[in-house]
């Protein structure tokens, strides 16, 4: 048999022992339930539920232990297998028409062999000791999954539970649906890579010399020549960079699977989550930093014209044309800093009334109505079809927008995520460290489809 043949034997050979593994963790874990709910303070090793708890506990040890070496087979033919060995099949993703079926960080954590394996190992009494060293990290989603969840951010918080009953919606009547507000994350370009860095060609200037050609002749032969356009092109490269956070948590809490879970996708998620989202808008690129587009050379730049939301309005106007002059469409989104966003908000009309006293001005007198409609609905802001929003990022007084697709973040791994005992001195604390990372690469493809509002 071929190696890479024998590699996907046990690879199916290892994902069902893991999955028999998991199954026998349940049993154990309905014993285990069965058995303390006994009341009273008698000896229960002669009680029924106290053998089927043993016997449970003993089939998942010798499952947990096939599966280890199911896993260690596959590893040693991939070592000898090297760059050729075949993909893992991915895990199970979502279905985007689902919103409950998004499998979450936590839950892949928690069902992992190796969460189970450490929380099996600690006991319930507080103030153990029992070490469980530094985990192999966990994949909890691969690339694909990666790229749904930074795009796709706590879809669950702003869904409609199943179990609530819709209102009665009558004919002309449509009620907003609940939904997240869009992040820079949602309008992106989210790819993938396998490489350490991303090598693009990137147009940096076009001056065109378009004219008019007249027909040759033996008079103009020697100089009728047609004019040439010149293009310069710049090469880029977007290394691959780690984002990575850890949180602290008590040994004890491994235990509670539920309270792990909202652990996980409430925190470590969301940080990554707003991390990359800071990074594509304002990473200066030194160190480890992504580019961020706010600190890319080459994109269009219209000054910030004065303080009120009026000048501000004609502010977003130059940018939509400079973007529509440069790259050929008009931009979709322009993000301000929430400052800003306030500015235009409550933006009201104005009307210029009678004379004043002296009769050589006339007074400006508000008439009560808001630009961009009450603040009290959803009203979204909209300047010469360019959608504007908050963004936390950015100072007050600047502002970019842009044709956002022409920004790209490559995954380059999934997320992992690994637990640790043996941080400073969690060990004797009885505190474990959980770490969650991953890889990308990220960078403006086309500079001339942004352009940012700021002071000259």
């Amino acid at each position: 048999m071929k190696l890479k043949e024998r590699a996907r034997k046990l690879r199916e050979q290892a994902d069902a022992a893991t999955t028999e593994a998991s199954a026998r963790w349940d049993d154990f874990v309905q014993a285990k339930t069965a058995l303390e709910a006994l009341a009273g303070d008698e000896d229960v090793s002669g009680t029924a539920e106290f053998a089927a708890a043993q016997a449970a506990q003993e089939t998942y040890n010798a499952s947990a232990d096939a599966s280890r070496s199911a896993e260690r087979a596959y590893r040693d033919v991939l070592e000898l297998m090297g760059d050729d060995a075949p993909e893992r099949p991915a895990a199970r993703t979502a279905q985007p028409a689902d919103a409950g079926s998004r499998v979450s960080m936590g839950d892949q954590l928690t069902g992992s062999e190796v969460y189970r394996d450490v929380a099996a190992r600690i006991p319930e009494t507080a103030g153990s000791k029992q070490a469980i060293g530094t985990t192999a990290s966990i994949r909890v989603a691969d690339r694909e999954q990666a790229r749904a969840i930074m795009r796709s951010p706590q879809a669950s918080i702003f869904s409609t539970p199943a179990d609530v009953v819709e209102p009665d919606a009558r004919p002309g009547i449509r009620p907003l649906p609940l939904l997240p507000p869009l992040t820079v994350l949602d309008l992106i370009t989210m790819a993938t890579t396998d490489s350490t860095s991303v090598k693009w060609v990137r147009e940096k200037a076009f001056t065109s010399a378009a004219a008019e050609v007249a027909e040759t002749t033996a008079a103009n032969a020697a100089t009728n020549a047609k004019p040439e356009s010149a293009l310069e092109l710049e090469p880029v490269t977007f290394d691959v960079t780690t984002l990575a956070h850890w949180m602290p948590a008590a040994k004890q809490a491994l235990r509670d699977v539920a309270g792990v879970k909202s652990l996980i996708d409430a925190k470590l998620e969301w940080g990554l989550r707003r991390r990359l989202a800071r990074q594509v808008i304002a990473g200066d690129g030194l160190g480890a930093n992504l580019l961020g587009i706010t600190n890319t050379a080459g994109i269009g730049h219209v000054d910030r014209s004065g303080v009120d939301a009026a000048s501000m309005i004609e502010d977003i106007y130059d940018g939509v044309v400079t973007i529509g002059d440069g790259y050929g469409e008009a931009p979709n989104v322009c993000f301000v800093s929430r400052a800003d966003y306030k500015l235009l908000r409550f933006a009201r009309d104005t009307k210029y009334g009678m004379p004043d006293a002296t009769g050589a001005a006339y007074a400006e007198i508000e008439t009560g109505g808001f630009i961009f409609g009450s603040p009290r609905g959803v009203n979204p802001i909209d300047v010469e079809g360019c959608l504007v929003l908050p963004n936390f990022d950015l100072p007050a007084g600047m502002s970019i927008m842009g044709v956002w697709r022409e920004f790209a973040v490559w995954m380059h791994e999934g997320i992992s995520i690994a637990l640790s005992d043996s941080h400073e001195d969690y060990f004797i604390k009885n505190l474990v460290a959980i770490l969650a990372e991953f890889a990308c690469a990220a960078g403006a493809m086309e500079t001339v489809a942004f352009c940012e509002i700021s002071a000259p």
